[in-house]
């Protein structure tokens, strides 16, 4: 009986009841399911990323509604938008600042000075962009564009997805070493979709 509302990306309502030591299902009903999801594998790596990603901050066993709501409303967007991986960077950081762990990628999150170069250092330890002064200090520093930073700073300010993201697949590259930094737990979904999409990339000429 609890096949088709335990399927993933399905969306259920479930009645627990506590035994001594793990607690039983004891009825389980279907609120709805993603099928656009299902429909598009594109899709469905990204959703599948962005579940792993709350299951990393949330802890276990504790009631947050606010958190669920949250991912239901973060999952329509990429079922709907029509760049998903745009709809992944924007909720990404929608997570990140929700959980107060976003990055500050407009000024170094050290002294605040502006970083206008064709390269920006970022840091995940230091908690976003990183000046010329400050970057030795920062041994996970890591170079992203310029128009790869500005995107991830003006993306983390709005309320819904950009229609579109020049720099999508940069953007989303520069943010998984600072959800490594958060997470604390093994990011196997996103590390197979970063991976997936720097193998897709054509190999620079030379």
């Amino acid at each position: 009986r609890l096949a088709g509302v335990s399927e993933p990306l399905s969306v259920g309502r479930f009645g627990l009841a506590k035994g001594k030591r793990v607690d039983y299902v004891t009825q389980a009903q279907s609120i709805g399911a993603f099928i656009g999801l299902r429909e598009d594998y594109d899709r469905l790596t990204r959703a599948f990323a962005l579940i792993e990603l709350v299951d990393a901050l949330v802890p276990m066993g504790q009631p947050l509604p606010e958190t669920w709501g949250l991912l239901l409303d973060l999952l329509r967007h990429v079922e709907t938008h029509p760049h998903p991986t745009a709809a992944l960077v924007w909720a990404e950081l929608k997570l990140l600042e929700v959980f107060g762990y976003l990055p500050q990628f407009g000024a170094c999150a050290v002294c605040g000075a502006g970083a206008r170069e064709a390269e920006t250092t970022l840091s995940p330890e230091a908690g976003g962009v990183v000046c010329q002064a400050h970057a030795p200090t920062c041994g996970d520093r890591f170079r992203v564009t310029e128009e790869t930073a500005i995107g991830l700073a003006r993306t983390s300010a709005l309320d819904q997805p950009p229609p579109q993201l020049k720099l999508a697949d940069e953007a989303l590259f520069a943010l998984l070493p600072f959800w490594r930094h958060v997470a604390h737990a093994p990011l196997r979904a996103n590390e197979s979709l970063v991976g997936e999409l720097r193998r897709s990339r054509p190999s620079p000429a030379g």
